[in-house]
């Protein structure tokens, strides 16, 4: 019998696991992408593939939403945090770091979302063991980067790669405020998210430059990684994301946290050919520990409704 009301395990491990691996792989695929493509235009065709990928499912589920211009409005200034400028940054930062660092920088994203959350929605209180999540989760940081080795210090890819974060938990935060209200199914809300971060990322990727000689050659692998990239990263991970949401709870389905780099980091060494310095998964299980305290819910004089969770930003790289 089901726990709490919850799905067998059975019913929603699949999902948990196929959503890490769309996750995990994206910075494995930025890196197949970036071998001809800019970052900007990267970050433009996983927004597109992903936007048609979503149409297809809201089409196939008849999920199609009903949306007033105000509420489309709110949309894209949550897009502009977890889907515009991260698309754009994270490829930059992949220029100047391994995609396994990336990838364990990009889990320290719930630690913007927490500090972003005790800022900007008053009525939920921080409690001293946030505090005290984010402030492990930034020794954790440093520890993860090496700061310590200043002549070796990648301090361009760590900054694109924090900003990158930080817009994610801005975006996030803002989700909570202004889509409450907002009724459509995952898919199709995401669907108008992702399509409204590809137009925006449109006259950026054009301007960027032109693509490389074969970058549209099917036999090369940059055109695969970047659409890969949409296919599993920006549509169907964020799909059965919200499914392990909805049979085995929030609490379950944000360990794709934890999972994600996993995957992105045995994709690293074995097709990459990338080595992990020992302080890097160090300070990856130092930031996962303040991910998990800061990610602890806080008091607060009233009870509230429950909000619903939001997506991880393990993608959404």
């Amino acid at each position: 019998m089901p726990n709490n009301g919850h799905a067998p395990m059975r019913a929603w491990l699949p999902s948990l696991l196929i959503a890490a691996l769309g996750w995990g792989s994206s910075f494995l695929f930025i890196k197949m992408a970036l071998d001809e493509f800019t970052p900007a235009q990267v970050g433009f065709i996983r927004l597109a593939v992903g936007a048609l990928v979503l149409v297809g499912i809201v089409a196939v589920t008849r999920a199609w939403p009903s949306l007033t211009w105000r509420q489309v409005g709110s949309i894209a200034v949550v897009a502009i945090g977890m889907s515009t400028v991260p698309m754009v940054l994270i490829p930059m930062a992949e220029q100047h770091l391994t995609s396994i660092l990336a990838s364990l920088l990009n889990a320290a994203t719930p630690l913007w979302t927490a500090m972003f959350v005790a800022l900007l929605i008053p009525h939920e209180r921080t409690t001293r063991a946030q505090l005290l999540g984010l402030a492990v989760g930034a020794l954790g940081i440093a520890v993860l980067v090496g700061a310590w080795n200043v002549r070796d210090f990648p301090i361009e890819g760590t900054v694109l790669m924090l900003v990158a974060t930080a817009f994610y938990g801005i975006g996030s935060t803002l989700s909570r405020r202004l889509l409450t209200t907002v009724e459509a199914a995952p898919a199709a809300l995401s669907m108008v998210q992702v399509g409204l971060s590809s137009l925006m990322v449109l006259p950026v990727a054009i301007g960027s430059g032109a693509p490389g000689e074969y970058a549209f050659d099917l036999s090369h692998r940059a055109v695969w990684g970047a659409v890969l990239l949409g296919i599993m990263g920006t549509s169907f991970a964020y799909v059965l994301f919200w499914r392990v949401v909805k049979l085995a709870g929030a609490t379950t389905a944000t360990s794709v946290t934890y999972l994600a780099p996993v995957v992105a980091a045995v994709l690293g060494i074995l097709v990459l050919g990338e080595t992990m310095h020992w302080y890097e998964p160090v300070g990856a299980v130092i930031v996962l520990s303040g991910v998990y305290l800061a990610g602890r819910a806080g008091s607060s004089p009233r009870k509230k409704p429950q909000e619903p969770v939001a997506a991880p930003a393990t993608d959404l790289t």
